[in-house]
């Protein structure tokens, strides 16, 4: 039976600035966009928790509850070089090393580690490698699968370790709220207690036809992960992790209905999704719109493509088009643009039929080696230029989002 590690980086963002400035070891610090503009807390160290703030308040709620807390900008390429620091180590106990996220990896264990027990102590020697090495703390999950080493290593922090089977597994959350099970949100929890089953244990032993019947094919699958069964593999990093979805979403310096300055915001967006798009070598065909208005409710919606693309034009109209649908009206705070649905975008592209569209092409090329000089914002759509104020862009999608994960190149701000 193989073992799996679940390595969880103690708040990684919020530890890697405290490392960095010495004077805010022992404070509350704060990571966060410009401290200046209105934006959400990305990361709270666990000397600012305590007051309530948590990744996702919004910076004007974080400063009533913790005024005292240091408040820094976050340098996303400081964490991703950090990052693949980390990945090295993990690679020096074992190929088996597949990144979930900047902060957290699973390590798949020798398979002559069968005992749990075995499995606890490479975790304890890993921790304190990575302390000694990096001055940073890490809770480690153990288990006989990736479900299982997730989940548990949430169950102490920071510096914990927790080592659970199947069975242990089952002691520790049959009795926790059904929401504690990985992979459960907040509206399938709810269609879940709809149906009585209020905890994990209740889950795990409901009927499969009636789990089958409310949920289709995931229905059977979320009584085993209840179990704690999960037959995930893990797929090493040097073999490629394909990204699901690259996008971006800003939040506005100030809630805005102004239809002018919200499209030009839409365009910066989807300039930004195609050129990284175009810089990984992808091409998607399902555009998707976030909106969060200032109430904090937040609608998505999509829409399919004719034929996959990473041209900014196809990706704005068809962005606009849901906007101008779904948009009733109303003060935004947040707005987004995703493309999923991607492919790999072929090495040899079919050539263009016409001058024009070989021009343009080439156009693009040109401007996209520009940025790569200048920096993204030297060059931006015409129609853009409504907004009033560059916005601060935050990536959202898989990691990595290359085969391999790398460092930013120098000089460079990704988008």
């Amino acid at each position: 039976m193989a073992m799996f590690l679940l390595v969880d980086m103690d708040a990684f963002f919020a530890s890697v600035e405290q490392l960095h400035h010495p004077h805010l070891r022992g404070r509350p610090v704060i990571v966060c966009g410009d401290p200046a503009r209105r934006g959400v807390v990305t990361a709270a160290s666990y000397e600012a928790r305590p007051s309530g703030v948590r990744a996702g308040m919004p910076l004007a709620e974080a400063r009533r509850l913790c005024p005292d807390a240091a408040y820094v900008e976050g340098n996303p390429e400081k964490y991703v070089a950090l990052s693949l620091r980390l990945l090295e180590l993990y690679l020096t106990l074992t190929p088996d090393v597949e990144p979930f996220s900047v902060d957290e990896a699973f390590v798949g264990l020798d398979p002559r580690i069968v005992s749990l027990d075995q499995a606890a102590g490479q975790a304890r020697d890993l921790q304190r490698e990575i302390e000694e090495r990096f001055h940073l703390t890490a809770s480690i999950g153990v288990g006989p699968n990736k479900l299982v080493a997730k989940m548990a290593s949430g169950l102490e922090k920071p510096r914990g370790l927790t080592a659970l089977d199947e069975a242990g597994f089952c002691r520790v959350f049959w009795p926790r709220d059904v929401q504690e099970l990985w992979g459960v949100g907040p509206k399938l929890a709810a269609r879940l207690r709809a149906l009585g089953l209020k905890s994990v244990g209740a889950l795990a032993h409901a009927p499969e036809h009636v789990l089958k019947g409310a949920f289709g094919i995931i229905g059977p699958q979320l009584r085993e992960a209840a179990c704690g069964r999960d037959d995930t593999p893990l797929v090493p990093y040097h073999q490629g992790v394909e990204p699901k979805s690259m996008g971006h979403e800003v939040t506005l310096p100030e809630d805005c209905d102004e239809p002018a300055f919200l499209e030009g915001t839409l365009l910066r967006l989807a300039d930004q999704v195609a050129r990284r798009l175009r810089r990984e070598g992808y091409v998607g065909r399902t555009v998707v719109l976030k909106l969060r208005n200032h109430r904090f409710e937040t609608v998505t919606r999509q829409r399919a493509l004719a034929a996959h693309t990473a041209d900014h034009r196809a990706i704005f109209e068809a962005t606009r088009a849901l906007w101008r649908e779904h948009w009733k009206g109303g003060p935004l705070r947040l707005v987004g643009v995703c493309m999923a649905s991607l492919e790999r975008s072929s090495g040899s592209a079919q050539a263009e039929l016409f001058e024009s569209d070989r021009r343009e092409g080439k156009l693009v090329e040109a401007l996209d080696l520009l940025r790569d000089r200048l920096g993204d914002s030297s060059v931006v759509p015409a129609g853009s230029l409504a907004q009033r104020r560059e916005p601060r862009h935050v990536p959202f999608g898989a990691f990595p989002a290359r085969a391999r994960p790398r460092p930013p190149r120098k000089g460079k701000r990704d988008p």
